[in-house]
């Protein structure tokens, strides 16, 4: 359930698409100002150089920007959840403790950070702010978003030109795959499957963007109002989706859904259309690397397609 709480917190902020970075591009020459996803203004007297990551997302575009140098500490899910090859490079980073269930906060204090990176649901926030450390909260919630986090973090690093970079390949890569699904015949009914008992991505949730821009149709979209609704089985059956995609492996199995009572007549499962392939920390991680879990599903979603 902890990688469910990892999905839960983004909602969507602005609309889907992609869209210029909404950072303010930083100041070389004297204090550095820029806004949050919540909304809050945080000023850096200089270049961030000593920073603490919460959140596999934002250890993961520090990693991707080149900044592994400027990490001073991590919380354990950026090492539990950030996909590969981030997972491997953010080993050896000194952790601060769990951000979901408690942060050592003393130890944040003796890393004298200039800088903390937050995501929403993070416990011991209120202790952390006492510490009088600029904290930014940064909770993407579709490519546009992400750009704009990329930007953030590299102009509080003092790398804006890092942050353009990263953010050009990132669109020029999404262009690709876009174009390849656009060649597609039909978008196929999808149901996304984050937890054996039947969580989904609903409407507003990152993961039903993604979903539209590999070029599928998500049932959760249509019958569930929240974000990370959890379905029924009845309901999913009735929808009758054409593709599943487990993001709950290895806990559930193409085998295992093939086994639930009902869902023999599902036409995903009579056409042998289960897909256990993606690692879901590419796909759960609003952050660089969803390119990679977007090219996956894309190739999943439209066999046949030729998807860069």
């Amino acid at each position: 359930m902890r990688r469910i709480a990892a999905l839960v917190a983004p909602l969507v902020l602005i609309a889907m698409g992609l869209s210029a970075c909404g950072t303010q591009t930083a100041a070389q020459s004297g204090p550095i100002r820029l806004k949050d996803d919540m909304g809050h203004t945080i000023t850096l007297k200089k270049p961030a150089v000593r920073i603490v990551s919460l959140g596999p997302s934002n250890t993961e575009t520090l990693l991707a920007l080149g900044l592994r140098k400027d990490i001073v500490g991590i919380d354990d899910e950026s090492v539990l959840y950030a996909p590969p090859p981030y997972a491997q490079e953010a080993k050896g980073l000194r952790i601060v403790g769990d951000s979901y269930t408690g942060l050592n906060v003393e130890k944040i204090a003796g890393l004298h950070p200039q800088l903390i990176l937050a995501i929403p649901g993070v416990k011991d926030l209120k202790e952390m702010q006492a510490l009088g450390v600029p904290i930014a909260t940064l909770e993407p919630a579709n490519l546009a978003g992400v750009e704009k986090d990329i930007a953030f973090i590299a102009d509080a690093a003092g790398v804006p030109q890092k942050g353009q970079q990263a953010v050009q390949k990132m669109r020029n890569e999404v262009a690709a795959i876009a174009a390849a699904v656009r060649k597609a015949t039909a978008k196929p009914s999808v149901y996304v499957e984050l937890d054996p008992t039947y969580y989904s991505a609903g409407p507003g949730s990152f993961l039903n963007a993604i979903v539209k821009i590999a070029g599928g149709r998500n049932i959760a979209d249509s019958i569930a109002t929240t974000a990370y609704p959890q379905l029924s089985a009845e309901s999913i059956i009735q929808a009758n989706p054409q593709a599943i995609v487990l993001l709950d492996t290895p806990q559930a199995s193409a085998a295992k859904v093939q086994a639930r009572p009902g869902w023999s007549s599902i036409q995903a499962v009579k056409d042998g259309r289960i897909y256990a392939n993606i690692n879901p920390d590419y796909l759960s991680q609003p952050a660089p690397a969803l390119v990679t879990g977007l090219a996956l599903l894309a190739k999943d979603l439209h066999p046949g397609l030729r998807i860069p």
